[in-house]
Parts: structure tokens; sequence; C-alpha cells
């Protein structure tokens, strides 16, 4: 076990409530949301025409932390031309909700938008048609009008070019393709599109493979569009290997109790039933954290994890999906050989073979095969990737 301890010592006097809200606020530090935190500070940084960005990437595997810390970098960017004009926002979030009926209305989501913006009197947003001009007694014009309907797409536009969000992020945003049958899929992006054009504010559409069903919905979002594919760790690559028994080691230094706990040997079963995903291993430590302080035990043990993992049945069926998205996200990378014979270029095989990774790996089951670290307990191995804050 490692002498030094990564939380304040002070915490193992104080309450249960406080060492997990140490726990769950802390964010750890790895290669992948490093690369997607650098890539999207520069895409909101200097959008120019392509104004809606994709994230996409398995659930669980850490979108929301990469959200929450560029809205941190934003308002700390933001500090001194709030001070010049404080009715800005340096960012806005709303999430794509499902109806009760299962599916998404568009309507319901623009009033959350509405209310994302601080925007008052959501309710009351009224769009006057005239009805007639004529002259009275007195020589006045007069414009005669009635109320036509409530105008919350007319809202949202001028409160988006009012408050002035570096980006706007719509969280779930794979929600949105639920919708009811008749209705073209394309008519919401394309919405979002022209909002996004309209206003020049950026638009972020976090949410799971399932994004990528609008990758061809046409060539004007195609081309004022960005990607940021977010990938889980694969056990079967050596550096991603390293990498998440760096993150496991990386929360055991974090847990703050009396006693370090050992998930490094068991770095296996931490992958198994996490499948990669930072998140899911996140949530699932911070439950264990849980149960060790009720049971009033110095550290998290086996027991506790096991206790608070996913099933076998809830792993195979999340694999499943996040295997889906994988290979649709292959496909089109791996169409660069494709785009250069339309084009009439040369193929260059080695490049072409650089793009392809492999993304084809089973969750292991069976606990009494799990691989343990021979490494000094708690000590990192020697290719092992530095992480945290």
């Amino acid at each position: 076990m490692s002498n030094l301890r990564h939380f304040p010592i002070t915490l193992l006097a104080q309450s249960s409530t406080e060492k997990l809200s140490y726990f769950d606020k802390y964010t750890m530090a790895h290669p992948r949301l490093e690369e997607a935190f650098n890539f999207l500070k520069l895409a909101v940084s200097n959008s120019s025409e392509s104004r809606i960005i994709f994230i996409y990437g398995p659930t669980g595997v850490g979108k929301t932390t990469l959200r929450l810390l560029i809205e941190k970098w934003l308002v700390e960017s933001s500090l001194p031309q709030l001070q010049i004009d404080p009715g800005c926002l340096p960012f806005a979030s709303v999430e794509a909700v499902v109806q009760k009926s299962g599916l998404f209305n568009s309507k319901d989501h623009i009033k959350r938008c509405l209310f994302a913006l601080n925007e008052p009197l959501i309710d009351q947003k009224i769009d006057y048609g005239i009805r007639g001009i004529y002259r009275n007694n007195l020589g006045q014009i007069v414009i005669e009008s009635k109320v036509v309907e409530t105008d919350l797409g007319w809202a949202l536009e001028q409160a988006l070019k009012h408050r002035k969000p570096k980006i706007f992020f719509i969280d779930e945003a794979h929600h949105m393709l639920m919708v009811a049958s008749g209705r073209k899929l394309t008519d919401l992006p394309e919405a979002i599109k022209s909002l996004a054009n309209r206003t020049g504010v950026v638009h972020g559409l976090v949410g799971t493979y399932e994004l990528l069903t609008l990758h061809d919905v046409g060539d004007q979002l195609s081309r004022r569009s960005v990607y940021l594919h977010f990938p889980r760790y694969h056990a079967d690559i050596e550096q991603d290997r390293e990498v998440f028994q760096s993150i496991v080691w990386g929360f055991q230094l974090h847990m703050p109790l009396p006693q370090e706990p050992d998930l490094v040997s068991h770095w296996d079963y931490c992958y198994e039933r996490s499948l990669g995903c930072v998140g899911i291993l996140k949530n699932w430590f911070q439950n264990a954290l849980f149960d060790a302080i009720t049971d009033g035990s110095d550290c998290v043990e086996l027991k506790h994890l096991e206790r608070r993992a996913l099933s076998v049945t809830q792993c195979r069926n999340i694999l499943k999906k996040i295997k889906e998205g994988e290979k649709n996200n292959a496909q089109l990378e791996a169409s660069k050989e494709q785009l250069r014979i339309e084009l009439g270029l040369p193929i260059n095989q080695a490049s072409i073979d650089s793009d392809i990774k492999k993304v084809d790996i089973q969750p292991q089951q069976n606990n009494s095969t799990r691989r343990r670290v021979r490494s000094k307990v708690g000590q990192p191995l020697p290719k092992r990737h530095q992480v945290g804050m």
C-alpha cells in the first residue's frame, strides 16, 4: 500500500456525508478525458461555421463529466466579460427529456431551454398577428391585432442572442431521436442547425452512439458539424489496459478511509463490471464506499465491490449496445478508402490500416479467472501512465 494520502486527513474525523461528498466531487483526470477536453476547448473557442458539436460515446464513459469541466472552464475564462455584461451567460445546459409517452416533445424541450437561459414568463411568449389597419376619427393610424399563438421558438432565438452563451449543451441528446411516427428524423437537428446559424451560438449535442444516426441527414448539417468521439478503454490494447489500472489505483488513493483499499489487485474485475467506462467505475466505487462507511469498515473490501457491481446480464446488455456503436463508428473511420476512390485519389493502405482500431471485446464473467497484479500492491506498474488531477 502507498503511504501517501491523496485526500485531506481531516476528512477521517468528519461525517460520512462529508467523506462521500469529497469522493463524489473528485474528478479523475485520465488521457481520454484530457484529449476530449482539449479538443472541445478549441472547438468552442473557434467554431467558425461549425456550430454543431456531436459529443458521443458509450454510456457511463464520462461525457457528463467532460461537459461539467468545460462549463467550469467557461465560467473562469468569462469572468472579465461578465463584469462588463452581467446579462450574458458563459454557457447554458439542458437535458433532452423523454415524456411519459416514450416520445420526445419539442415544445417541452424549448421551454426547458428557455428556463436554462433564465428567461422570465416562459408561458407568456405571444406572437401577435395583424388583423387590420385603419384610421380612426382623429386621423390616427390604428393597428388591430389578435393573439395568434405562443411563439416559443422566437423567444428562444431572442434569448440566445441576448444571453450570448459560448455553447449551449443538450445532454442526453439521443433522446431527441425518439419522435412520433410520421415525423422526419431530421426536423429537429435541422432546426438546431438553423438556430445556431441565426444566433451564432455553438450547440453541443451530448449522447450515446445513437447520435451517429444523424450522420447522413444532409450535406448542410454535416458541413457545419464537428464530431467528438469519447471512447472507453479496451482491455485487449496494452496501453489502454495500463491506463485503466492507473485509474483504479487513482480512485483507490482518494477514498477517505483509515486504511487504503486494495483495488488494483482486482483491476480485471473492475474492468469486467465497468466495461472500461470510467463513469460506470466511479459510480460503482462511490456506492461501494458508502457501503464500507455504513458497515464501519476501515477500507473498501472485495465484498463491497461485489455487492454493488452491475450484474453479468446488465453488463452484457450494455456491452451489446456499446459494440454496435463502436462498429458504426469504426465504419465511419474506415470509409476513408472509399472517399479516396470516389475522389480519384490513390489509396495509402498503411494510412488506412492505422485508422482502424480494434473494437471487439467481451467482459470476463468468471471471477476465478481474474488475473492478479504481480507488482507490489498499490504501486504503479513500470509502464503505467500518470493520471489524476
